[in-house]
């Protein structure tokens, strides 16, 4: 079912709304994005409505911060070059007079190169110039893009994540009146910002090595090719508290029977049902799912041709539940045309799956429908989702074997479902003869496959 259409400067983000100014194209090189979007608390639309001016007004005014900043940030970048020319002994004057005793022209140089900046931007500007040229205070993202520049194989995703946390550690170093700068960041001052940041507030120790990590790597860059002395961020890693994780975290699991029959049956939207339905009874992953194609879906088999892992590239033959919807949207469509259609293509250099759209809508069903389950009221994540389907898959080809099915073992359920099998583990249960099996034994029959998928049956009243 669609979701509710939005006023102006609003749109869906998940199961939240957030507001959305476009960002003026002179500007866009700068901000290097088209559009500012913050994302508000609530999702009802009408209170969107009345949350969303002053969230306009804010990202407005920040566009104009922006304007002004440029300025200091060329600035910022003439004295980089200026420090290189330093470096390497070629700072000089184009109108250098002749050489007296005790005359250096590269001081001198500099000298009237600082006094062009106060004379143009006035003396803060030129105090700050200097701090830099001379490598005082090169300030914390100056040189970001020029690392970015030499790891292209950097993803856009990880790219706006080291953007975010030195933006955090900016932030903080706003409050703390601590130098925005990478000189200024030593291991004690790295240590009073993870306290700070991370430990006080109690943040998820997962996000927080995310941010340590993406930090560690800038730095490590920064020794290598600024001559920053030391990385502060080495061995500063939070460690994970089991006992609290083992208490709000909870585990993820497959869906129970009676939550497959409420989902199939409950469901409002068409293709999030369809998505569902292909993954119970194939065990493909949602972007498994997502990626099919016509040519996929031939000679009553499924083919899976991009996956995380070498062994998840496979053949599986088609549970009999699915032939119907497999005629159905494969009718009349060539054999590069996916077999879910009815999802938008994702921009060429965007991090969302194409996979991303069912996964936010199914999340919104599952909850209308009551299907959740969460340990306490601090556990941010459900231990049941969509890769749930995933897992009860597993799980009813396993009870099979235990009911008494014939023509497979649990290493055909490790072929079927894509799992590394010479790990020796099925969906994180042991197997035995792991290396034995996994390896030498080869993958299962076609045969052995279908009798698995066969196995695999539906709860009554669906």
């Amino acid at each position: 079912m669609p979701q509710k259409k939005l006023g102006r400067n609003l749109e869906w983000h998940g199961n939240r709304i957030r507001v959305v100014i476009r960002v003026p194209p002179s500007q866009v090189p700068k901000l290097g994005k088209t559009k500012l979007k913050e994302t508000l608390k609530t999702t009802d639309p009408l209170e969107a409505e009345r949350e969303k001016v002053d969230v306009i007004r804010r990202l407005r005014a920040s566009l104009a911060g922006t304007k002004a900043t440029a300025v200091q940030s060329s600035l910022v970048e003439q004295a980089l070059e200026v420090k290189r020319l330093r470096e390497e002994g070629r700072l000089r004057m184009d109108n250098a007079g002749p050489e007296e005793e005790g005359y250096d022209p590269e001081d001198d140089a500099f000298s009237e190169t600082v006094d062009a900046v106060e004379r143009q931007h006035g003396l803060e500007a030129a105090e700050t110039f200097a701090a830099v040229a001379l490598g005082n205070r090169t300030p914390l993202t100056a040189l970001v893009d020029r690392w970015f520049a030499e790891k292209a194989e950097l993803s856009i995703g990880y790219k706006d994540d080291i953007r975010r946390s030195l933006a955090r550690l900016e932030a903080w170093c706003g409050r703390t009146r601590t130098p925005k700068s990478v000189e200024a960041i030593t291991q004690r001052v790295a240590g009073r910002y993870i306290h700070d940041q991370f430990i006080e507030p109690g943040v998820d120790v997962k996000t927080a090595n995310k941010d340590l990590s993406c930090l560690r790597s800038y730095w490590r860059w920064l020794k290598k090719r600024h001559g920053t002395q030391e990385n502060p961020w080495l061995e500063q890693s939070l460690e994970k508290p089991k006992q609290r994780r083992e208490v709000i975290s909870g585990k993820k699991r497959p869906f129970t029977d009676d939550e497959v029959r409420k989902l199939l049956t409950g469901m409002r939207s068409e293709r999030e049902r369809e998505f569902s339905l292909t993954s119970a009874l194939s065990g493909l992953r949602l972007e498994e799912v997502a990626g099919l194609r016509v040519e996929d879906c031939a000679n009553g088999c499924l083919r899976v041709t991009d996956a995380k892992t070498p062994s998840g590239l496979r053949t599986i033959p088609a549970h009999p539940g699915l032939m119907d919807l497999i005629a159905r949207r494969t009718a009349g469509k060539g054999p590069d045309e996916y077999l879910f259609h009815d999802l938008e293509e994702q921009r060429e250099g965007s991090k969302r799956d194409r996979s991303a759209p069912v996964s936010q809508a199914f999340t919104r069903e599952r909850r209308r429908l009551g299907v959740d389950e969460r340990g306490s009221e601090e556990q941010r994540q459900s231990n049941i989702d969509f890769h749930s389907w995933r897992r009860w898959f597993i799980r009813q080809a396993v009870q099979g074997l235990e009911r008494g099915a014939q023509g497979y073992t649990a290493w055909t359920i490790a072929n079927v479902v894509g799992h590394k099998a010479e790990d020796g583990t099925l969906d994180g249960t042991a197997l035995p003869l792991g290396m034995t099996m996994g390896r030498y034994a080869g993958a299962a029959s076609l045969e052995a496959m279908r009798a698995c998928v066969e196995a695999v049956k539906l709860p009554t009243g669906i």
